[in-house]
């Protein structure tokens, strides 16, 4: 069976403490997704840990000083959002069934950026 993969891409420009040195930082999260995900609350939860996990990895930077990792949460929440955000529009304009789950979590970070 042939699932197709929908690209999804956030960019976003951010002030997060890890590039408050150089000033602004451009971040862009790329990562694709089955559509089919979405059309279940289990599915859209695994998508959903997917995108959580991509935006702490573009968010993530080595300490020098410590050899340790860092990641911005400043950085990653927004991407999330962001990306559950296009993901919403563009399936929901497609007419895709979009599971509940999704749906109000869409619909509550849309909430809370107004």
């Amino acid at each position: 069976m042939f699932k197709s993969t929908v690209p999804v891409l956030v960019a976003a420009v951010l002030l997060s403490s890890a590039a408050f040195a150089e000033g602004q930082k451009e971040v862009s999260l790329k990562h694709d997704y089955d559509a089919s995900l979405l059309a279940s609350d289990e599915g859209a939860s695994v998508l959903l840990a997917a995108l959580t996990r991509a935006a702490k990895r573009t968010c993530t930077s080595c300490i020098q000083a410590s050899g340790g990792f860092c990641t911005d949460l400043a950085c990653a929440d927004p991407l999330v959002t962001a990306a559950v955000q296009e993901i919403h529009t563009a399936q929901t304009a497609a007419g895709a069934n979009i599971a509940p789950s999704f749906g109000r979590i869409a619909l509550t970070q849309l909430a809370s950026t107004d």
